[in-house]
């Protein structure tokens, strides 16, 4: 009885080429799921810092520093001109108002709960957070 090699290598290849093939897709789901994991753990993380019915401005992208904590309807003033963050943590709806050095409302957000991990602090001079 003559054994058919050839025929075997190739199932053996196709075989090898199936299970990398799977392993790969396998670690890139991992990984997607792995950073979708990371980026809600650090919303949930930023969302924490900001306690419920506050705006919180914070000084670095990504919600990193000490933040200003709003909770008056008053205008704040921003000391900041580079690129930092915000959380719109107040009662749902609330909208906060972004104004230039003329006290100007320049733009405002979507109303709470809204953020903006890496917001341009260079034109806003001043918040009011409702």
């Amino acid at each position: 009885m003559t054994e058919n090699r050839g025929g075997s290598r190739r199932t053996w290849a196709r075989s090898m080429v199936a299970i990398a093939t799977g392993f790969s897709a396998a670690l890139t789901m991992a990984s997607t799921a792995d950073a979708a994991t990371h980026s809600a753990g650090t919303a949930a993380a930023a969302a924490a810092s900001c306690p419920y019915k506050y705006f919180c401005a914070y000084p670095g992208a990504n919600f990193t520093g000490t933040p200003i904590l709003m909770y008056n309807c008053t205008e704040y003033d921003m000391p900041w001109s580079s690129v930092g963050s915000w959380i719109n943590n107040q009662t749902p709806g609330t909208r906060a108002q972004f104004r230039s050095s003329d006290h100007v409302t320049r733009w405002t957000d979507d109303g709470a709960y809204d953020t903006d991990a890496s917001a341009d602090w260079s034109w806003v001079w001043y918040v009011k957070p409702c």
